[in-house]
């Protein structure tokens, strides 16, 4: 016991003896202390973060010529070498705002914290403080002015919205993955996501990979990924904001984040809460010209909440448990004999378990998670004279688990893992003026296995090469009529089960990118995408926003094959960036109209695979620092997308894709002090069809869009916002129109 002593007070003075505590305090540049930045040192791998004060304490080895590295999200970092025979106390630290979005810290690349420039891909990131001063409504909208990224949200608030990458994604949701801190969230049935139940005070950043992404991602990154990296508390106490506003057509709006660590010890608990209500009495989307007595306000009302809580092992690791919960309301805009009119309700209960460690050399991520979507609508119509009521109630689930590991040896640094996602819809449209009862349901499985090399062949040579494997198992589908009249006829030639069927694809990625210097990179990529039918193609009857579709029983995958060509350079004053993009997509699932109209005005459609489309775009992006407060960015993107070969319809070769716009530009002018912050976003939209004929055409739209903040005292704030100043709206459909001018004031509340 005596010996056992002496040798743990040896160990311990030794590592007295050879370790040192040096500290020190972070600032901005306008002295304002920054809260969470990374400190890490070399010399014994240790680690800290700074706290409310800006102040760190971390240990470096004695007698050892130290590397400190600290980094804070929109900041450059900032690399200190520091000999121990310097004072314990280095002092103030002045961190250096990042200029452009070249900088910005990303995950989304090879699912670890990697500086964009380091990165042979196209992303773009949204850092929390470029939210605050983007005029946005919902989180989406934080997308609109980048390039290579078209929202597609006409209604504004009042409707949904589908996010394009490059010219892949068009209307299909289902080509773009979208992740919250590194799980899926879009939905098996339809393939898209709800971009209403995210509450946007919730997440510290955006992160966006344009382009094919399956060798990390899978089935859904066919046109690229989003990720959405939500805010975690780093030091002991409360920390939030609360928001409330009032906008065009009565609509008020409440907004509410915090997040609380409940020890200043590397190890504590913390937990998170978000919450958001939005009430509108909407507007009437149908034009004058043909609106008629039953066309009525699309009004909305959405609550939503999200709780997380979770244990930091250290200051890299965690354990978290999440919980989200949505619901919302929302007229279609027609009351014929119901109190409320044609509805759709949204119920959505979403929940996920987490464990990230970024301490030890293998690196890891290992998630669950389960999605409950409740759907509900009322349609009612009234044709020569004749009322017609329909309840529709479909129950979307999806659950899986993920698996990314990560493991650096040398010059490699290597990502692999797996993931099991599966899928299942029950969808029962009931008559309450017939007995007709119309039953849609299936399930289906998904196996996701990922391999990729990140290496670093020279100082100035970097390789990625990666691959993807899909199986898609697509079971226990039926499409069933019960008690038919008339009313279904229509839809009798399809019932019974649907066939079981199993696809398997691989995706290759492979990249090279080559360094002239620190701030100057050409990178050259191939990647392919593989992308299965989701249930809402294969067994669904049903409404959608163009109009009535058919169920596709016979639809077959997808696949793109994208070649990429890049150049990024970055100033001290400014940074440019540009890309060429060419693919080619095989299989194209497509929407095309029958020729007939339900209802007599609504046109119906099969979903359809095009033989071949060829994808050609090409983007740059300029970011000017003006001064210190004042910045500009200019982006243009091209898109050029087209059906080389369509052998079941070979009258449409040389067509336009739909909902893909030819150009796409922003100018944006950024001020930003510590009381004031406004930004003035110009957007231009080009020519872009809404039928697959080409006849249906928007033309170019142009939008004016500001926001202004003022931090007026402690904390306290208002905030105007103002989108579409120029009133611009255009025809959605044969009888809807997009939304207008929307304009919004309201107060905030940091603490």
């Amino acid at each position: 016991m005596r010996n056992f002593l002496l040798i743990s007070l040896f160990l311990f003075t030794g590592y007295l003896s050879y370790s040192q505590n040096v500290s020190g305090i972070i600032h901005d540049a306008n002295g304002e202390p920054l809260v969470g930045a990374h400190i890490q040192c070399n010399s014994i791998n240790s680690y800290a973060v700074s706290k409310a004060d800006g102040s760190f304490n971390i240990d470096i080895a004695v007698n050892y010529s130290a590397i400190l590295k600290i980094s804070y999200v929109g900041f450059r970092t900032k690399t200190l070498n520091y000999k121990t025979t310097d004072n314990a106390n280095i002092g103030i630290i002045t961190m250096e705002e990042v200029q452009f979005t070249t900088e910005e810290v990303n995950i989304i690349a090879n699912r670890t914290q990697t500086n964009v420039m380091e990165v042979a891909a196209d992303i773009s990131v949204v850092s929390a403080k470029s939210m605050t001063i983007i005029p946005s409504f919902k989180i989406d909208e934080n997308m609109k002015y980048l390039p290579g990224v078209f929202i597609d949200r006409p209604y504004g608030i009042f409707g949904k919205s589908v996010v394009g990458l490059r010219s892949v994604v068009s209307s299909e949701p289902g080509r773009q993955l979208t992740l919250i801190d590194g799980v899926p969230i879009n939905k098996s049935d339809g393939g898209g996501t709800n971009w209403n139940r995210i509450i946007e005070s919730d997440f510290e950043r955006i992160e966006v990979l344009k382009g094919p992404g399956a060798a990390l991602y899978g089935n859904n990154a066919m046109g690229g990924a989003i990720n959405l990296v939500h805010k975690r508390p780093v030091e002991k106490g409360v920390s939030g904001q609360a928001k409330v506003s009032y906008a065009t057509y009565n609509t008020m709006n409440a907004d509410l984040s915090l997040q609380h660590k409940l020890s200043d010890k590397e190890q504590s608990f913390y937990y998170t809460f978000a919450a958001k209500a939005i009430k509108s009495d909407g507007y009437i989307t149908v034009p004058d010209s043909i609106r008629e007595a039953t066309d009525t306000n699309v009004f909305i009302e959405e609550y939503g909440a999200n709780a997380r809580i979770g244990y930091t092992l250290s200051n890299k690791s965690f354990i978290e448990a999440e919980y989200n919960y949505y619901d919302e309301k929302r007229e279609q805009g027609s009351k014929i004999l119901l109190e409320d009119g044609a509805v759709a309700l949204y119920e959505t209960h979403f929940t996920k378990l987490a464990f990230h460690n970024d301490d030890n050399k293998l690196k890891y991520d290992v998630n669950a998670f389960y999605q409950l979507e409740n759907y509900g609508r009322d349609i009612e119509s009234l044709k020569n004279g004749n009322y017609s009521h329909i309840k529709v109630k479909s129950e979307r689930e999806d659950y899986g688990a993920t698996a990314m590991f990560r493991y650096a040896i040398k010059n490699h640094n290597i990502s692999f893992g797996a993931d099991y996602r599966s899928g299942s819809v029950y969808g029962v449209d009931e008559y309450q003026t017939a007995t007709d009862k119309i039953i849609n349901q299936g399930k289906i499985n998904v196996i996701n296995l990922y391999a990729q090399d990140d290496w670093q062949i020279t100082s100035k040579l970097k390789a990625l090469v990666g691959v993807h494997f899909a199986y898609t198992k697509f079971y226990d589908g039926s499409f069933t009529l019960e008690d038919q009249t008339s009313e279904s006829d229509y839809m009798l030639d399809f019932a019974g089960d649907l066939e079981s069927k199993t696809w398997n694809g691989f995706s290759p990625r492979v990249s090279l990118k080559y360094d002239f210097s620190e701030n100057m990179n050409v990178y050259a990529l191939y990647s392919h995408g593989y992308r299965a039918p989701s249930l809402d193609d294969l067994t669904r009857f049903g409404f959608m926003s163009i109009g009535f579709k058919n169920a596709s029983p016979n639809l077959n995958p997808e696949e793109i094959d994208n070649i990429e060509l890049g150049y990024r350079i970055q100033k001290s004053k400014w940074a440019f960036q540009t890309n060429v993009n060419y693919a080619k997509g095989n299989n194209y699932m497509y929407y095309v109209a029958t020729g007939e109209k339900l209802f007599g005005r609504k046109l119906i459609y099969n979903k359809e695979n095009v033989t071949s489309v060829q994808l050609f775009g090409a983007e740059f992006n300029i970011d000017y620092s003006i001064s210190k407060s004042f910045k500009m960015n200019l982006n243009y993107t091209y898109n050029n997308s087209k059906i080389m070969e369509f052998v079941e319809r070979p009258e449409l070769v040389d067509n336009q894709l739909t909902y893909v716009p030819t150009d796409l530009a922003n100018l944006r002018l950024i001020y930003m002090r510590k009381k004031l912050s406004a930004s003035v976003n110009l957007h231009y939209q080009g020519d872009m069809y809404l039928d697959e004929i080409n006849n249906f055409k928007v033309d170019p739209l142009f939008s004016l869009d500001i926001s202004f903040n003022y931090n007026f005292y402690k904390g306290f704030g208002v905030n105007i916002m103002l989108q579409n100043i120029f009133d611009e709206y255009h025809m959605v459909s044969t009888d809807q129109m997009s939304l207008g001018r929307f304009v919004s004031a309201g107060l905030n509340y940091r603490f």
